[in-house]
């Protein structure tokens, strides 16, 4: 990727920090409305790791139809109201961010602070109807199919149902879209997340396999794309962007920068002091080494659940994960 990004925000004086609550109980889904429903359809091979389905379609005007026509209805479906009703109701305006402005070249809107066009906002709905957003990210992989969310916004866990109407729309500002949009072809997530009796954060993890834009571009060719690492440390540096629900508009990229840190046992996950990152910042990456001047970072987390003192916690990506993105992309190879 090449972009032009202003400095980041400076952290001024010492800080106390606290670490994120033990108790499961405490933890947020960011998600902003995670639903149990029926047991999910899916194929699932534990020796493999995957549980994935055809993404599900349905909306008025795709029944019967072409997968192209099905593509269509879906996209005609998130008028640019319903995109901005998945974020929920923002009480008392949205908050603005305070780092400074850029604009990059191919985005017509003012973008506040770091700003990332491989970044999206991924709208969905969930099995009873109801809207919902998260943030996904474009992987740099062999298909150029690949885009990376938390696992809860593609799938509800043990006992629960996936989640339908997916469409990402990379750097979605104010209701500009310049890269126009992608549907999902399939989705997936670790056989981890999906078995047992309860969530397992620890594998919060999924992709989609995404069909072209309207103008025939993988997600990769119109936006780039970020390598997903499994090396991330204690005390490195890690910028994480999303589409923040309220109090946020969800309609702006929120920007954090924080120190890792471990999650206090027996949670086995990174957490990073991230208060911005409210509902619908799901699935953000969390961007290693990046770049302000290139736009250029690998991906070594996202944003999972987080507790009521602004912490933000991410599984701890390692060789299963490689394992599960590498597998994921052989499933894409069958993309039509």
């Amino acid at each position: 990727m090449s972009e032009d990004h202003s400095s980041a925000r400076t952290r001024t004086g010492p800080r106390r920090r606290t670490r994120l609550r033990t108790l499961l109980a405490s933890l947020a889904v960011v998600a902003s409305g995670l639903v149990v429903g029926s047991p999910a359809q899916a194929s699932a091979s534990g020796e493999l790791g995957v549980v994935s389905r055809a993404a599900v379609i349905d909306v008025p005007g795709a029944e019967g139809g072409t997968a192209a026509q099905k593509q269509q209805a879906l996209l005609d479906y998130w008028t640019p109201e319903r995109v901005r009703r998945a974020t929920g109701e923002v009480k008392g305006g949205a908050k603005e961010a305070s780092i400074g402005v850029r604009t990059d070249p191919r985005i017509t809107a003012v973008v506040d602070g770091p700003y990332s066009t491989a970044v999206g906002k991924l709208v969905f709905e969930h099995a009873n109807g109801k809207p919902d957003h998260c943030t996904a990210t474009a992987v740099n992989s062999d298909s150029e199919f690949l885009v990376l969310t938390a696992a809860h916004c593609l799938h509800e866990g043990p006992g629960g149902t996936w989640t339908k109407n997916v469409v990402f729309i990379p750097a979605r500002h104010d209701g500009d879209e310049p890269f126009g949009r992608f549907t999902a072809w399939n989705v997936a997530t670790s056989s981890l997340w999906s078995s047992g009796t309860k969530p397992d954060w620890e594998h919060d993890y999924g992709l989609v396999i995404t069909n072209d834009n309207a103008e025939g571009q993988t997600v990769v060719e119109a936006v780039g794309g970020y390598q997903i690492v499994p090396d991330a440390r204690t005390g490195e540096k890690v910028s994480v962007m999303g589409y923040s629900g309220p109090p946020y508009d969800g309609e702006h990229q929120e920007f954090c920068e924080d120190l890792i840190e471990p999650t206090v046992p027996p949670v086995n996950m990174w957490q990073v002091e991230c208060a911005n990152m409210t509902p619908g910042s799901s699935g953000s990456p969390w961007l290693l080494d990046y770049d302000y001047t290139t736009g250029s970072g690998y991906i070594g987390g996202l944003n999972s659940i987080s507790d009521t003192q602004g912490f933000m916690a991410s599984p701890r990506f390692d060789a299963r994960t490689g394992g599960f993105v590498a597998l994921v992309e052989q499933m894409a190879a069958g993309r039509p």
